[in-house]
């Protein structure tokens, strides 16, 4: 066990918290890893760079995600696998950094390492183990300690990132129907199989990238395919699409519509990296305090914006996530 901060409009006062208050989010990170971000000057071909510092960290979008929550006040308990001394590792600094949940930690195999290298310009690119099969015993156990320890008491369930090796057919469903039935509000940030496979469990609110609906959907992302992908779905209990486009207009779908989101004008970036992960954060925070669709877009959009301007995954700055969800586009065209 580990013992282990949303936009306001106009004159409306600032209402976002400086202490994290836990408010029922759960976040699920069942991949771990060991994240490393090293800083260049510049790509350059047939060259070899020599990192002098590296920022590391324990890693996986849910990390991240629960790294800008705190920042926008909200405290998440923490779960998902680990394994070998890069384990001990995430679940001693997890710990240290004052990250509540649970790691459930296996023999088999390292927790995976992850390299980010981003040069000056805030170009990156991402060298990404997989991490090891997860046991079967494993597994089950997760799901007794999710079910009898973790789900009571929370509103949200936020289930985030890299599908771990080995898991079983029918472990997210399980998750999703759980948490369910429990009256929780499910959400996912998730890709292949896993993906579709939550979805068809009911998740009720999808945040992905255009190269992942195109993944999920079968055919490239356009606000057309969009909104009828997530009308076909409406019925079958999704609530909320959401196809992050970067540094282009972000789309998302409710039962009331379609909003069309252009984010803030950035006049340098140190690093995407994280940014989906920041606007997960925006997004869950928004509807912990029950603000309007609009509003917590902004939100989401504006942690985005802030997590842009770090280095390091989900490191957002309160105030300038604030700032730029006022600056964020939201435009409502269905």
């Amino acid at each position: 066990m580990i013992p282990s901060r949303a936009d306001s409009r106009g004159g409306e006062k600032n209402e976002v918290p400086s202490r994290a208050a836990s408010e029922g989010a759960l976040v699920l990170n069942l991949n771990f890893s060991v994240d490393k971000t090293a800083l260049i000057p510049a790509f350059k071909k047939r060259r070899v760079y020599r990192f002098s510092q590296t920022i590391s960290l324990p890693g996986g979008k849910g990390v991240n995600v629960v790294r800008a929550l705190r920042e926008l006040g909200v405290a998440a308990p923490l779960a998902g696998f680990a394994a070998g001394h890069n384990g001990a590792w995430i679940e001693k600094t997890l710990k240290e950094k004052g990250f509540k949940g649970v790691v459930e930690r296996h023999g088999s195999g390292e927790s995976r390492m992850c390299l980010t290298v981003v040069d000056g310009r805030g170009c990156s690119m991402d060298f990404n183990e997989e991490g090891p099969a997860v046991p079967a015993r494993s597994q089950e156990r997760f799901m007794r300690v999710f079910k009898r320890k973790l789900l009571p008491g929370a509103r949200l369930v936020a289930v985030c990132g890299r599908t771990p090796a080995g898991l079983k057919k029918g472990f997210y469903s399980g998750l999703i129907r759980a948490a369910a039935a429990r009256g929780c509000f499910t959400a996912v940030d998730l890709s292949g199989g896993a993906l579709a496979e939550a979805l068809a469990a009911g998740a009720e609110a999808v945040k992905i990238n255009r190269d992942e609906f195109s993944e999920l959907s079968g055919a490239s992302f356009s606000a057309g395919r969009f909104y009828s992908f997530f009308r076909d779905r409406l019925p079958r209990g999704l609530k909320t699409l959401i196809v992050t486009g970067g540094a282009a207009a972000t789309y998302a779908a409710s039962p009331f519509g379609l909003w069309r989101v252009t984010p803030p004008r950035l006049a340098r970036i140190k690093s995407p990296v994280g940014a989906g992960d920041s606007f997960m954060a925006g997004f869950i925070c928004g509807f912990l305090r029950g603000y309007d669709f609009e509003r917590t877009l902004r939100l989401a959009c504006g942690a985005a914006a802030s997590d842009c301007l770090s280095l390091g995954p989900g490191f957002i700055g309160r105030a300038q996530a604030l700032a730029f969800s006022r600056k964020a586009l939201v435009t409502k065209i269905r």
